[in-house]
Order: C-alpha cells, then sequence, then structure tokens
C-alpha cells in the first residue's frame, strides 16, 4: 500500500508567492495546492491526512491569523505555518496564540520553510515553533 502523499496547501494573494512555495515544496517530492485567500481554502474539500498549511497573514477578506481558530471551529486538526512581510513582536505574539506551527518573514528561506513543514507534520497539533 502506498502511503498518503504529503499535501501543502498553500495561502497566499500574491500568484508569483503561490507559485513559488509550489515549486518548492514539490522539489521536495510534496504535493501542493494554492489558494488565492482564506476563503477559497475553506470552501474546498481537501485532506487532513499528512498534510500542512502555508499561509500569509495579511490578504484581502479574512486575515491568515484567523486560519488556525477557523480549522478549530470547524473540527479540522492542520498544522498552519504562517508567513508575512509584516513581522512585528505582536504579529509574532498573535500568530503564536493563534496556534501557529511556524512563523516566517517574508522573502522565507526555502530550506527553513521546508524543515518547519516536516517537523509540524510530526508534532501533534498545537505545537509551537514561533520565536
Amino acid at each position: 500500500m502506498l502511503a498518503t502523499p504529503i499535501q501543502i496547501y498553500i495561502v497566499d494573494d500574491e500568484p508569483s508567492v503561490r507559485a513559488a512555495y509550489a515549486r518548492l515544496v514539490r522539489s521536495a517530492k510534496m504535493e501542493p495546492r494554492t489558494f488565492c485567500n482564506v476563503e477559497e481554502f475553506l470552501t474546498t474539500e481537501v485532506s487532513d491526512e499528512n498534510a500542512c498549511v502555508v499561509s500569509d497573514i495579511k490578504m484581502p477578506g479574512s486575515s491568515g491569523l484567523a486560519l488556525p481558530g477557523l480549522l478549530e471551529k470547524a473540527g479540522r486538526h492542520l498544522p498552519v505555518i504562517f508567513t508575512t512581510a509584516h513581522d512585528t513582536p505582536e504579529t509574532r505574539d498573535t500568530a503564536q496564540r493563534a496556534g501557529a506551527a511556524g512563523f516566517f518573514r517574508k522573502p522565507v528561506d526555502g530550506q527553513a520553510l521546508l524543515d518547519a513543514i516536516e517537523w509540524a507534520l510530526s508534532k501533534p497539533p498545537n505545537v509551537s515553533v514561533v520565536h
């Protein structure tokens, strides 16, 4: 029996960022799916098994910071790693309180993001690596 492929759900309003992250995770033999905002992601049927979300924070519509709470409210268990160009201590604190599995300032180091994805997939839900 084949193992379930690792699915990485990329939520970002910038097409170039979505494309870059998709290339990155594909290079690590993971399967990317891209979404332009939180609402599009939440209304698309996706599997929680062997999956992780990489989400921007500041986007039109709902903030990426709302995503962990919305997933939890829906009974979903997906680790969420945040990326942002607007890195402040307050944003990091809010991300950690929201249950972030990771937090990166853009531009993101590709290997560090892949390492965070692998770490997030290996940990139980609600374990954070926000520093």
